[in-house]
């Protein structure tokens, strides 16, 4: 019983000190299936979202005049494309404030009580509407605001802005009870000054306001810690109730500074006519803001009237062939010119991936090839210096007339100066202009080549705005009469183009969205990581080299490993063990200390970005020969000699005799050498500069970057670049537990 007992103690033992070993890839694997939302959630989880059959996605109104785009962290690509495709109007832009959507049927559920303008409102409304605001709205920003609109919707749009978007939004709760924090402050600060005016109070009035001025500290006081509380809270607006406590702390607060019972003789003092506009007026300001803010909300709120018979946008994901069926519709009807048709229809034969990109940089190719006689030093980078300026110019130029209609830079520069478009942008892109054609020298082939790359530029841009559209096109399946088109730009900013709708009659709503999904989409969900992390970066690349230098590298090492063991413990000649002691010696040196003389010698031989630096310098190892020895040294002398008498050579007898009987400790070194080559990091990445000769672990620093780490598909990368080698392990584990038994290594 006593043994039963120490036999399952010892077994339990061993499998928590497996399950210890295994729990941190175990927790690789899991983290390689989650969204980016679930890897950094406390407490954390194991399971994934990613499994369910359904999600519910947290999105927030973007204005329109915004776009709800952060512009920080985009590439070139992506913010030339959202700078094109924001110049469409009506549009109601849903930014998904949750994990990016890649398929599945979304649902955006309207609130019960929805209600929406059609149309426009009607000018002799809206100017009512002005007039009553000039005698309630005591904000200037405001009244400013409606003096500078020209319509209802220009107006809505910049005041619900200004009240509620950007760091220094009026309805922010962190700036709002700061500004009422340091109004307060500041009051208390001119309380004290004014205990000091007593003495101009009439001397019949000084005792009574002395006592004002000290309730008037308790009564700030007070305020100023009751409207605190309010600058913490899980939304960044002011919601309804809140304002409504605000406002009433700060009325209050007036009520006690200015009681009604103040006698007329203190009232009309110089003093009392300060103390208004330096104590009282600034609260009321305060007030003033949520009482406008409070008025034009009502107003807005009262002209939307309109119904809808359904509460629900329903829209699904397109497939590529249904895109790209969009995509080719929308371009014949475009009208480019024929030899930029000609380069697109020609790259759409190819592939419709990337295509505004690809396009650009074959038009960039024609134009080195029709202007290779302008007689610059370099054409590719002169015309890379002529696209920043004329990009600028593009604008400007949309509101005179083409670029071809001129015939010099002065008549555009004189057409621009009648315009009225020159801008200080603009007159900075015209100087440089001029600079790069004093560099041409042929002002005829220079205005050839301006001119053909301008029509380019805004050919690019147009295919651009079509690629995007039709790239993030979705199918309707059910939706309310206001809705014309439905995008999904870059997976999380949902545009709904809106039909005879003002985008800014919808914006004052709550939605609340869910993405469905069949089984097949959550099958997809499950791999997107995957899917992503293999596409972030030429994995496949890094994958033939590395088991290209990982076999080489094994191969040649068993080679050469397997000759120096032999001769160290078969072969006689002197100062063997000498050798041997000097051999072992160098496997106390770190291997970072030869960092440096090893790429000091590839760079030498000028093997950097090739795979004989990958190679060589790792083709031996001291290690294995000590491994490989320690074998050799348990066979049989007898064998030795047996194969001498019939005449066997020392090679021979290595590679027929004593190989054979050794395979478990060459499979051993074997899969040593390829783990530690497969995963080697350091010296890849000092040596290589190009993907093409780079490897797996140099691969994933593709996810860490200044601005953080994506965690998920860095797991997800991980897990697939050691796949090969658990496999490995598992097929040769039994090779590797005799081999370290036969060298009779501890």
């Amino acid at each position: 019983m006593r043994k039963f007992i120490f036999s399952t103690f010892i077994y339990l033992l061993v499998a928590c000190g497996a399950m210890l070993m295994l729990l941190p890839f175990a927790w690789m694997v899991s983290t390689s299936f989650k969204a980016r939302s679930e890897v950094e959630k406390w407490p954390p989880q194991w399971g994934s979202k990613n499994f369910s059959r359904s999600w519910d996605v947290k999105v927030k109104v973007s204005r329109s005049s915004a776009g709800g785009v952060d512009w920080r962290g985009l590439t070139l690509r992506e913010a030339l494309t959202l700078r094109d495709s924001q110049q469409m109007a009506n549009v109601l832009s849903l930014q998904i404030d949750d994990d990016p959507v890649y398929r599945g049927t979304i649902t955006i559920n309207l609130p019960k009580e929805f209600s929406y303008l059609r149309g426009k409102l009607d000018q002799e409304s809206f100017n009512e509407f002005i007039e009553q605001l000039n005698y309630v709205a005591q904000n200037k920003q405001v009244i400013d605001l409606a003096k500078s609109s020209q319509n209802a919707e220009e107006f809505f749009s910049n005041f619900f802005v200004l009240y509620h978007h950007g760091q220094s939004a009026l309805l922010d709760r962190r700036n709002y009870v700061a500004e009422v924090e340091k109004t307060m402050s500041n009051s208390l600060s001119q309380l004290e000054i004014f205990e000091r005016y007593a003495n101009r109070i009439p001397e019949n009035e000084r005792e009574n306001y002395l006592l004002l001025v000290s309730n008037a500290k308790k009564s700030i006081n007070n305020a100023l810690s009751d409207a605190s509380v309010f600058k913490k809270g899980t939304i960044a607006l002011l919601q309804r109730s809140e304002i409504e406590n605000l406002r009433e702390i700060i009325k209050n607060c007036i009520k006690q500074i200015l009681p009604e019972s103040l006698s007329e003789e203190i009232k009309n003092t110089p003093v009392m006519q300060l103390y208004v506009n330096r104590i009282v007026q600034p609260l009321q300001n305060l007030v003033n803001v949520l009482d406008t803010y409070d008025f034009v909300n009502q107003f807005f709120k009262s002209v939307q009237t309109q119904k809808t018979d359904t509460h629900e946008i329903v829209f699904k994901f397109l497939s590529k062939a249904e895109r790209d069926k969009i995509m080719l519709n929308q371009l014949a009807q475009m009208d480019f010119p024929e030899r930029i048709r000609r380069t697109i229809d020609s790259e759409i034969s190819r592939s419709t991936e990337s295509l505004p990109e690809k396009v650009d940089k074959a038009l960039d190719e024609q134009l080195y090839e029709d202007f290779k006689t302008l007689n610059v030093d370099n054409l590719r980078t002169y015309v890379q210096q002529l696209k920043q300026p004329l990009s600028v110019l593009s604008n400007a130029l949309t509101y005179i007339s083409s670029l071809s209609q001129f015939q010099s830079l002065d008549l555009l520069v004189q057409k621009l100066k009648e315009s009225g478009v020159m801008e200080q942008t603009v007159q900075i892109s015209l100087e440089k202009l001029e600079s790069l054609l004093q560099i041409a020298g042929d002002a005829d082939l220079f205005w050839q080549l301006l001119v053909q790359l301008y029509e380019n530029i805004q050919a690019v841009s147009k295919l651009r705005i079509i690629y995007n559209q039709s790239q993030s096109s979705m199918k309707i399946v059910q939706a309310p009469e206001f809705v014309k088109n439905i995008r999904l730009n870059r997976n999380q900013n949902i545009e709904i183009e809106l039909n005879n709708t003002h985008p800014v009659y919808l914006e004052d709503e709550n939605y609340s969205v869910r993405a469905d999904y069949s089984p097949k989409e959550v099958f997809a969900n499950i791999f997107q990581n995957y899917a992503m992390a293999w596409k972030s970066a030429p994995f496949g690349i890094y994958y033939i080299n590395t088991a290209f230098v990982s076999i080489v590298t094994t191969i040649l090492e068993i080679i050469f490993a397997a000759m120096a063991a032999y001769a160290f413990a078969i072969m006689r000649f002197p100062g063997k063990n000498l050798i041997f002691a000097l051999f072992l010696g160098t496997m106390m040196i770190p291997g970072e200390v030869l960092l440096v003389p090893n790429f000091i010698t590839i760079s030498k031989l000028g093997w950097i970005d090739t795979y004989y630096a990958l190679i060589i310098p790792w083709i031996v190892s001291v290690f294995a020969i000590f491994l490989m020895r320690q074998h050799f040294l348990t066979l049989p002398s007898e064998l030795k000699d047996a194969a001498l008498i019939d005449g066997c050579s020392h090679f021979r007898y290595l590679w027929t005799i004593v190989a054979p009987l050794s395979k478990p400790t060459i499979i051993t070194s074997a899969l040593l050498k390829f783990v530690g080559s497969w995963n080697a990091f350091l010296w890849v990445l000092i040596v290589t500069n190009k993907d093409k000769f780079r490897t797996l672990p140099v691969g994933l620093q593709t996810f860490s970057t200044d601005v953080g780490t994506v965690y998920n598909q860095l797991m997800a990368a991980a897990t697939f670049s050691i796949l090969p080698i658990v496999i490995l392990f598992l097929f040769t584990q039994k090779y590797f537990i005799r081999g370290v038994a036969h060298t009779g290594l501890k």
